[in-house]
């Protein structure tokens, strides 16, 4: 999975001059990336922790720990939380293993700790069928999944319900096949 990187914007007096705006390469768990400035993108900033003056030509600089605590810690603090994602494999029988459980547990958890949830819930097919009932089946098992959720005290901001059907595998196969990983419920909460 390719990691974001996460490039931040400050204005800042440096070094007892004006203020000018600077951009800088966050560290953002091990995230690659970078930025271009300029009109042909020859000014580059590649390396995380450095910074560079919006205006003008000059080059990187490191950026100290202090200034970047003074110039975007607010900033930072005021995210919000990246969302989650829960995936439940469906068991041949209707019932809920333990570990199915635990993770609706989770998820309202993942719920409780935001201000304003918003959950998703994705039923997903194998290929086995046709792809119109399919998408009803998948709807089926989503709306299961919403249920049970809400039985046992989601409380959501919104509570959405869709279906992929056989569309977004998981693992991909041909038509007309069974295949129990793709037989699933995702569940979003951002």
């Amino acid at each position: 999975m390719l990691m974001q990187t996460m490039v931040l914007l400050a204005m800042s007096a440096m070094g007892g001059c004006a203020q000018q705006s600077y951009v800088m390469l966050a560290d953002d768990n091990g995230g690659r990336g970078g930025v271009a400035l300029g009109e042909d993108g020859q000014r580059r900033l590649e390396v995380t922790g450095q910074g560079m003056v919006i205006a003008g030509t000059g080059q990187a600089y490191a950026v100290s720990e202090m200034r970047r605590k003074a110039d975007f810690d607010r900033a930072l603090a005021a995210q919000p939380a990246l969302p989650e994602r829960f995936t439940l494999h469906l068991a041949s029988s209707s019932a809920l293993d333990s570990a199915a459980e635990q993770l609706l547990d989770s998820v309202l958890l993942a719920a409780r700790r935001r201000d304003y949830p918003v959950v998703t819930v994705i039923g997903h097919t194998d290929t086995l069928g046709h792809r119109a009932a399919n998408e009803q089946v998948g709807l089926r098992r989503a709306q299961a999944v919403a249920e049970l959720l809400r039985a046992k005290g989601l409380e959501a901001m919104e509570l959405r319900v869709e279906s992929h059907g056989e569309r977004n595998l998981l693992v991909a196969t041909p038509d007309a096949t069974a295949e129990p990983r793709n037989r699933r419920v995702e569940i979003l909460v951002r």
